[in-house]
């Protein structure tokens, strides 16, 4: 019986543990979120894995991937085969930040 109670405690402070990191993690549509993970040597390839696909792909001639966030403005990442830029802008496209 006292093994029993050991492991629910354990099985308890396991998920406590794993409930508190992810409270530390910003969500994927914020800003914080873009500024914590993204980095001007990310590959193609880390930058989708990392953030997922665009909403929309504006380029021509290179990628222009605009990702939403929870605040209605957008990361505007400019990249070929790697990141040429990245800018947080508004609803009316006004540079509010630069982020590469």
């Amino acid at each position: 019986m006292a093994t029993l109670k050991k492991i629910v405690l354990l099985v308890i402070l396991v998920q406590f543990v794993f409930a508190c990191a992810e409270e530390d993690k910003p969500k994927s549509d914020t800003l914080e979120y873009f500024e914590k993970y993204l980095r001007k040597d990310m590959s193609h390839a880390s930058l989708l894995e990392t953030f997922g696909d665009p909403v929309k792909d504006l380029g021509s001639g290179i990628h222009i991937y605009v990702y939403k966030l929870e605040d209605s403005t957008e990361v505007w990442i400019g990249v070929t085969d790697v990141i040429l830029y990245a800018n947080h802008v508004d609803q009316d496209q006004h540079l509010l930040k630069e982020l590469i």
